[in-house]
């Protein structure tokens, strides 16, 4: 009996402890996780990955060399670009006519990302 006893406690570890249930669901539920989400999602387009390490090597960039350089129409990379906006990624800049975007590096989130992709 005692040494099913062992086989069982090692075959069948120790449930949580209603404790520490408690301190992981707090921990996933202060967790942004709908935030990060949608940066990686944003990301996991290759155009959108692209223009974002584009602006990396350049902070600031506008919509029609984004255009020229990756060989799309001008709306096509507006459109990724207001895509990357929405994520929270990349704030835009109007200087007349142009508009132009940079990486919103004084987000913490967006800050670990940079990081990540260098």
């Amino acid at each position: 009996m005692v040494l099913f006893k062992q086989l069982l406690k090692y075959l069948m570890p120790e449930m949580l402890k209603k404790a520490q249930i408690t301190r992981i669901k707090k921990s996933i539920v202060d967790f942004d996780s709908e935030r990060v989400r949608m940066i990686f999602s944003a990301l996991g387009d290759p155009g959108r990955f692209q223009i974002f390490r584009l602006l990396l090597k350049n902070s600031d960039i506008c919509v029609t060399d984004v255009a020229s350089i990756l060989g799309v129409t001008v709306p096509a990379a507006s459109q990724q670009f207001r895509i990357l906006e929405l994520s929270g990624l990349v704030k835009k800049n109007r200087m007349g006519q142009l508009i132009c975007y940079q990486i919103r590096k004084e987000d913490p989130a967006v800050a670990g990302i940079m990081e990540l992709i260098k």
